[in-house]
Parts: structure tokens; C-alpha cells; sequence
């Protein structure tokens, strides 16, 4: 089965997403969630739990981009 939301997709227990993001927070950031060590996943009632962490990587990326252009923007 695939579920997709925004640049995130999982299939067959296979995770993909951003390849830059992924590398600089987006892996750290998974194995929060999978540890319970993040706060605001765990803040928040998930009837379907793969889809919470692809919505959850997905808002996190979107924050990350943003950073990045400002960071360009700044140079």
C-alpha cells in the first residue's frame, strides 16, 4: 500500500522524502517519532499512524525549507 502527503511517501515500508532534508534533520527527526521522544507528535491523537509520520515529516520539511530560502536570502 502507498500513502503519500506533500514530498513524503511510504511504501512497502520503504520511507522517501527530500533527499537534503532527510540527510540534515529529516532522519533525526523519524527516529524521534519512532523513539516517542518528539513532543509535539506525541501531542496529538493518530488514528492512522503512518500517515501521521508522513504528515509530521512533511510540516517539519516545510519549516526546513523555509529556513533554507531565508538563509539564501540573508547571503
Amino acid at each position: 500500500m502507498r500513502k503519500e502527503v506533500g514530498r513524503f511517501t511510504l511504501e512497502n515500508g520503504m520511507l522517501s522524502g527530500p533527499h537534503a532534508y532527510m540527510n540534515d534533520q529529516g532522519n533525526a527527526k523519524l527516529d524521534g517519532i519512532l523513539d516517542g521522544k518528539d513532543v509535539v507528535f506525541n501531542s496529538v491523537a493518530h488514528p492512522d499512524f503512518e500517515t501521521a509520520i508522513l504528515v509530521a515529516l512533511q510540516n517539519d520539511y516545510a519549516g526546513w525549507a523555509g529556513m533554507k530560502d531565508v538563509e539564501l536570502w540573508l547571503r
